[in-house]
């Protein structure tokens, strides 16, 4: 199926991010291809991804272009933040603003 819809996942090395990108990676027949976001590709685990098939691209939810890029032409996407990393609901709760908007429905 060459033309399968990209699905990008925030958080792709962690256990939620990481098991759907396996899922979608393990349904050969199914119409989506996997684009794992990480902060770091050269990682153990983005590199597993990689070796999977997954699409692996640097961006950081700190980082507003890097992730509007790595969304560029995504069909959809799965997002989870990560508290431990900082430990604080302050922080926590800008970073979704950063992700890119549905387009809204036409006609």
């Amino acid at each position: 199926m060459p033309d399968k819809k990209i699905i990008a996942v925030v958080g792709a090395t962690g256990a939620q991010g990481g098991g759907l990108v396996r899922a979608i990676l393990a349904d050969p027949n199914g119409g989506f291809a996997a684009r794992a976001l990480t902060r770091d590709v050269n990682s153990a685990k983005a590199r597993e991804l990689a070796k999977l098939g997954a699409e692996v691209v640097a961006a950081d939810v700190d980082d507003p272009e890097s992730v509007k890029k790595a969304f560029a032409g995504a069909y959809g996407a799965f997002c989870v933040t990560f508290f431990w990393a900082h430990f604080s609901p302050k922080k926590k709760w800008p970073t979704p603003k950063t992700w890119p908007r549905p387009p809204r429905p036409r006609g």
